[in-house]
């Protein structure tokens, strides 16, 4: 099934409102006016009367007199000394007609189309209708003050073709104007989704890898909030593009040396001999796997970072809990190398509203950093407080350290500290610092207290304390 578009869709639903809205209208103004209009005929039936009754009473010698035509048969005693008013019908006159009686009723008076009705009772006063010669009449009947019965009458043929007057008068602006109505709202439609179609265009000769937001002229307000959406999503979709090109570059820039050294291990200790020759190759393809797969989760570890975190709403996290599980998980390494490390914290919990994949990445990669570049025997220590309703993080080690020139150069990607003589792939603290700047948080590296060593030192906003009594 065809679906409709958006412009057949608002011309049809706006014609239709027209129409149920229009239709019902015009049904109530028809019967309010046919009402009114038979108040308003029967009105002029009653003051013709009354008239016709006082122009008969105030004729010459009392009442009018004269003589009947020849050619009309009436009733012997509506003959004697009574008016017969013929009727000339004309298509532009309502067939009308009227009886005059004297106190003693007697007609004196009568239209030829009314002359033979019967003379009325004096229960038939007001109004009423009736049949006679095979049309219906809206009658009139009163007695005015000089005791003369009048009775006037209209037939209904007249008030139908008033009807049919209001009929087509309300019907006709309806069939005629409704097409043409629906053309015009057509057309309103139209104009009004330009903005729409300017947006289309707009999308289709988009450039990819463009960066330049939407932007149309005389944005209506309705649209808007489309536009700033549609640039938000086309930001986050350049960005996830991005992303993929970086980490691209990176698995093939990061994991081609490794790689080969790996091989070429492996490669000499096929062709080799001597039995220590083959282990000592061996242990060497298995360091150089080890060394390419902490690569490989570090990589990862930025990819997720850049990728997920930033899109994942923040949750409260502790950030003592999280810290002692980051140095659980390293304890092996704290053993080998037989350094002393230390957690301190003045809070039994410090929250804050953060991504935890985020902040455990963080926690790994400063104190892996600190172990890495600090000699056996040496100490780590990591502070966690809350100063200033904010928390503050220490990673302090006593290893050579980084001089202060080439402090920020050391966030940088594959950044390597050769000097040092350690063995990492510069990406510990790029990772630390997107970590960072997904919690809106500030990072300084510091000389460490004691004049050697490094200090990573990190300021971020912290939640409010539980209240005494309170389950966290």
């Amino acid at each position: 099934m065809k679906t409709m578009s958006l412009r057949s869709r608002l011309t049809w639903l706006i014609i239709a409102v027209m129409v149920v809205v229009l239709i019902p209208l015009g049904a109530i103004s028809y019967q309010r006016e046919q009402r009114e209009m038979g108040q308003l005929l029967d009105g002029r039936l009653a003051q013709a009367g009354r008239t016709l009754g006082t122009l008969i009473a105030h004729g010459q010698d009392g009442y009018v007199s004269q003589e009947q035509p020849r050619d009309i048969a009436l009733p012997e005693e509506a003959r004697r000394g009574s008016v017969l008013v013929p009727v000339h019908p004309r298509n532009y006159e309502p067939e009308v007609g009227f009886q005059a009686y004297d106190p003693e009723g007697r007609m004196i008076a009568a239209t030829a189309n009314l002359a033979d009705l019967p003379p009325p009772t004096a229960a038939e006063r007001g109004f009423s209708d009736l049949d006679h010669d095979g049309s219906r009449w809206r009658i009139f009947t009163l007695k005015n003050r000089y005791n003369l019965v009048i009775r006037i009458g209209e037939r209904y043929d007249n008030r139908r073709d008033i009807t049919r007057g209001l009929v087509l008068e309300h019907t006709l602006p309806l069939v005629i104007g409704l097409p043409l109505l629906a053309i015009l709202v057509s057309l309103a439609v139209k104009q009004g989704l330009h903005p729409l179609d300017l947006l289309t265009r707009l999308l289709a000769k988009r450039t990819p890898g463009s960066r330049k937001p939407i932007a149309l002229d005389r944005t209506p307000d309705e649209i808007k909030p489309l536009i700033v959406t549609l640039n938000q999503q086309l930001e986050r979709l350049e960005d996830a593009i991005e992303r993929e090109h970086r980490f691209a570059s990176d698995v093939a820039h990061e994991l081609r040396t490794p790689l080969a050294a790996t091989m070429i291990h492996l490669e000499s200790a096929l062709i080799a001999d001597d039995p220590d020759e083959v282990q000592y190759t061996l242990k060497n393809a298995r360091r150089s796997l080890g060394r390419l797969g902490r690569r490989i989760e570090q990589i990862l570890a930025i990819a997720r970072l850049e990728a997920g975190a930033a899109s994942q709403h923040r949750m409260p996290l502790d950030l003592v809990l999280i810290a002692t599980e980051v140095v659980e998980e390293l304890a092996p390494v704290i053993a080998e190398k037989d350094i002393s490390l230390s957690l301190n914290h003045d809070e039994p919990e410090l929250r804050v509203a953060g991504h935890e994949v985020a902040l455990t990445a963080m926690f790994r990669n400063l104190i892996e950093n600190a172990l890495r570049y600090t000699p056996e025997r040496g100490q780590v220590d990591i502070d966690i407080a809350r100063v200033d309703g904010r928390a503050v993080i220490d990673v302090r080690d006593d290893g050579p350290g980084i001089p202060a020139e080439r402090r920020e150069a050391a966030f940088r990607r594959f950044h390597r500290e050769t000097e040092a003589g350690a063995t990492g792939f510069g990406l510990g603290l790029s990772i630390v610092q997107r970590a960072v700047e997904l919690h809106d948080a500030r990072i300084d590296l510091l000389e460490a207290p004691g004049g050697h060593g490094l200090q990573a030192h990190i300021v971020m906003d912290a939640l409010p304390p539980p209240s005494p009594g309170t389950v966290a």
